[in-house]
C-alpha cells in the first residue's frame, strides 16, 4: 500500500505530464473558419465590416489597428451572435502582450487548458482527498481528444471548460461542507463566467440550479445565499441588456439551419443512437470508436450503468452515493439536451462532438471516483477492480496513441503563411479578393507592420508587391 507521500508525488507527477502535454501537442499551422471569427472578434473586427467597407479600394493596416478596441471587440462579438464574450475579450488582452503569432492565439486557449487540468486536480481532493483517484481523473482528462483538441483550438470551448470546472470545485465544497455562502457566491460567478464564455455551457449550469434546490432545499433561500446567486444573475442580466441584438442574429442563424436540412432525411432512430455513443465516448468507453457497431455501443453504455451500480453498492455513506448521483448526472447532462434539441428542431446539428466539452471533465470525473469507491470499498477481489480499471485505461490510452501517430492538421487558410511572406519579403502592398481576408491577414500580422491592402475581386488569389515583383498566391491551400 502507497503512503501518502508516494500517492502525492505520483498525483503532481501525472499533473505535470499532463501540462506539459498541453502545451507540447499538437503544432498546429493554420486554423479552420470558427478560428477565423475569434480571432476577428478579438482584434474588434466585426463579420459585418466587409460589407461597411464595401465603398472602399484600399485600407491601410493603421486604420485596422485602430478598430482594435474593447468596444469593438465587444461589438463585433454582438454581431457574431454575442457568443463568447469573455473569451474574445480575454484573448484581446493576452494578445496585447503576447503578439499576433498562431502560437499566441494558442497558448490562451492553452492556458485554459491547465486551468481546467489544476481544477480537475482541486475536485478530486474536495472529492476523495488525497487518493491515486486524482492521477486517474488527470491521465483520462489528459487524454481525451476533445479536451485536448478544445485547449488548441483559438475558441471559447476551453474558456467554458474552467470556469465549469471552477464552480464544481467550490459546488462540492459548499455541499459537502459547512455550506458557507462565499462558496455558493463563486460557484455563481464562475457559471456566469461559463455562460458569458460559451452559451452552451447553459446545459451544465441548469444541473447545478437544479441539483442545488433538490440537495438544500429551503435552507438554499436564506437570505445571505439569496443575495449570492442574484450577483450572477445581475451580471449576466447585465450583458444581456446590451448584448441582446446578437440573440436576434443566433435566431437567425438557426432559422437558416434549419431551413437548409429540411430536405434531408430525419431518424430518431439516429438521434438516440449517435446519442448512445456520445455517453460511451465521454464516459470513457471509447470501444465505438474502434468497432462503430450498435452492439459494441450499447455495451458500453451497459458497462457504465454496472460501473454505476456498482459504486453505488459498495458506497460508504450517503455523501459518496450523493457523489456518485451528481457527477454522473453532470457528465449525462450534454447528452440529454443535446438530444432533445435535435428531436425537437427534426436536424443533426446539435450532434457535435465539441458540444459535449462543458459535460465530458465531469463524466470523467465520475469514471475515476466509482473507480476510486469500488478500490476503497475492499468488498471485491482486488484483481476484478484492477480488471475494471483496465477495461477503461488500456483502450483510452490505446486510442490517445493512435491519434498522437495519425494527427494532421489540414491546412485550409493561407492567411499565416501569406503572413509570413508579407514581413520575410517586406511586402507593403497586397491584393486581397474580400476585405474578410485582409482583416484576417491583420489579426496575424506584427502589431505594428504597415500595409496598404487593396481589394481585388477578380479571384481567390492574394496579389503580393514587392521588390519590383508580383507574386499570385491563392487564398486556399490546394490540400484542403
Amino acid at each position: 500500500m502507497l503512503n501518502s507521500t508516494s500517492v502525492r508525488v505520483i498525483n503532481i507527477l501525472c499533473l505535470l505530464a499532463a501540462i506539459f502535454l498541453i502545451l507540447l501537442l499538437p503544432q498546429k499551422k493554420e486554423i479552420w473558419y470558427d478560428e477565423s471569427v475569434s480571432m476577428m472578434c478579438s482584434n474588434g473586427l466585426s463579420g459585418r465590416d466587409p460589407a461597411r467597407l464595401a465603398d472602399k479600394k484600399i485600407i491601410n493596416s493603421v486604420e485596422f489597428h485602430a478598430m482594435n478596441t474593447p468596444g469593438n471587440v465587444f461589438a463585433a462579438t454582438v454581431d457574431d451572435n454575442a457568443n463568447s464574450f469573455l473569451y474574445n475579450m480575454g484573448l484581446h488582452w493576452f494578445l496585447e502582450t503576447s503578439g499576433n503569432s498562431i502560437a499566441a492565439y494558442m497558448m490562451f486557449s492553452k492556458l485554459c487548458g491547465i486551468a481546467t487540468l489544476l481544477a480537475i486536480f482541486l475536485l478530486t481532493v474536495t472529492l476523495a482527498g488525497r487518493s491515486l483517484f486524482t492521477a486517474l481523473a488527470i491521465v483520462l482528462m489528459a487524454t481525451d481528444q476533445v479536451f485536448v483538441g478544445m485547449s488548441h483550438e483559438v475558441r471559447a470551448y476551453a474558456l467554458g471548460i474552467a470556469f465549469v470546472c471552477l464552480a464544481g470545485v467550490f459546488y462540492f465544497r459548499f455541499i459537502n461542507g459547512r455550506q458557507r455562502t462565499y462558496n455558493l457566491l463563486l460557484v455563481g460567478l464562475f457559471l456566469a463566467a461559463a455562460i458569458l464564455s460559451h452559451f452552451l455551457s447553459v446545459y451544465i449550469v441548469a444541473f447545478f440550479v437544479l441539483s442545488l434546490l433538490f440537495t438544500m432545499g429551503a435552507k438554499l433561500f436564506r437570505p445571505a445565499n439569496v443575495l449570492a446567486m442574484l450577483v450572477s444573475v445581475a451580471l449576466i442580466g447585465l450583458f444581456f441588456y446590451y448584448a441582446y441584438p446578437g440573440l436576434y442574429i443566433m435566431k437567425e442563424r438557426s432559422a437558416e439551419i434549419k431551413q437548409t436540412t429540411m430536405d434531408q432525411a430525419f431518424s430518431v432512430a439516429t438521434v438516440l443512437t449517435s446519442t448512445l455513443r456520445f455517453i460511451a465516448l465521454n464516459f470513457r468507453m471509447v470501444f465505438p470508436v474502434f468497432v462503430n457497431k450498435l452492439p459494441v455501443v450499447l455495451l458500453s453504455c451497459v458497462g457504465i450503468g454496472a460501473l454505476y451500480f456498482f459504486a453505488l453498492r459498495q458506497a460508504a455513506d450517503a455523501t459518496i452515493r450523493r457523489n456518485l448521483h451528481l457527477l454522473f448526472g453532470l457528465g449525462l447532462s450534454s447528452s440529454i439536451v443535446l438530444a432533445v434539441l435535435c428531436l425537437k428542431s427534426g436536424h443533426y446539428a446539435a450532434l457535435y462532438y465539441r458540444y459535449h466539452s462543458f459535460s465530458i471533465p465531469f463524466a470523467i470525473l465520475f469514471v475515476a471516483y466509482a473507480v476510486y469507491v469500488l478500490f476503497r470499498g475492499g468488498k471485491w477481489h482486488i484483481g476484478i477492480n484492477l480488471g475494471v480499471l483496465a477495461i477503461v485505461v488500456v483502450p483510452v490510452s490505446l486510442l490517445f496513441i493512435s491519434g498522437l501517430r495519425s494527427a494532421a492538421t489540414p491546412m485550409k487558410y493561407n492567411h499565416f503563411a501569406i503572413a509570413r511572406d508579407l514581413v520575410a519579403k517586406k511586402v507593403t502592398v497586397i491584393e486581397v479578393p474580400g476585405w474578410r481576408d485582409a482583416m484576417l491577414i491583420h489579426c496575424v500580422l506584427p502589431r505594428n507592420y504597415k500595409i496598404d491592402y487593396v481589394r481585388n475581386d477578380l479571384g481567390p488569389y492574394f496579389t503580393l508587391h514587392y521588390a519590383g515583383k508580383d507574386e499570385r498566391i491563392p487564398v486556399l491551400e490546394s490540400k484542403h
